[in-house]
């Protein structure tokens, strides 16, 4: 796994190093915090993503296997981010065993930055047949995409009718997550069609500096 994006840059990549993931957190994941439910539970979410993703490797697959594959991924990749958070400040965990699991090496002490200054810029892409909204973000006025220097953004997002008022105030939003790699994407389920989707982020530095609210913007869940 050593050299390879973490979490992977395709599928099959992902796959690869969720299978790494799991084989380490099934013979240590123990020793560094995981209980053997949530270990259990690692490895019911692998399997369902690997049968979902291999449906969709043959010429027979159907939209149906597709959707069922993006929300296979999106479950497994949510269970692992949060593994992942819980494995990086356990007293016992090493870089050595950070290398083994595939996960990030930070540098003890970090370089300290301000509050950026800078907007995020981002846009909103639609999955109709999956139900998936991509947010792929850059800083303002950049023509490079992506996140720059900084840690990664804070994205906002909730969902209403689309008869009620939107918001106007960052703090109305109801949930709340950090993104370290554009796109930022989110599978919504099929009962949410129709609704309106809100979003909004801020840039936000490897120390918690936070930056300005974009703007904020919306689509309907098709």
């Amino acid at each position: 796994m050593s050299g390879k994006p973490y979490l992977g840059s395709t599928e099959a990549e992902f796959l690869e190093w969720s299978e790494n993931f799991g084989t380490n957190c099934t013979s240590t994941g123990a020793m560094y915090g995981l209980s053997q439910d949530e270990i259990t539970a690692h490895t019911t979410a692998l399997g369902a993503f690997k049968s979902a993703y291999e449906a969709c490797q043959t010429p027979a697959r159907s939209k149906l296997d597709t959707i069922a594959k993006n929300r296979a991924k999106e479950a497994l990749r949510t269970l692992e981010q949060g593994y992942v958070a819980r494995l990086q400040v356990h007293p016992a965990m090493t870089n050595e065993v950070r290398e083994r699991y595939g996960i990030p090496i930070h540098d003890r002490i970090h370089t300290p930055q301000s509050d950026p200054a800078d907007h995020v810029d981002f846009t909103i892409e639609v999955d109709a047949v999956a139900h998936i909204v991509r947010c792929p973000y850059r800083i303002a006025n950049s023509s490079h995409r992506g996140k720059g220097a900084y840690h990664g953004v804070e994205v906002r997002y909730m969902l209403l009718s689309i008869t009620e008022a939107a918001p106007v105030d960052p703090d109305e939003f109801s949930r709340s997550e950090v993104n370290t790699a554009s796109p930022w994407e989110h599978t919504f389920q099929g009962a949410d069609a129709g609704k309106r989707a809100y979003f909004i982020m801020r840039w936000e530095t490897n120390t918690g500096g936070k930056g300005p609210w974009s703007g904020i913007q919306s689509v309907v869940i098709p």
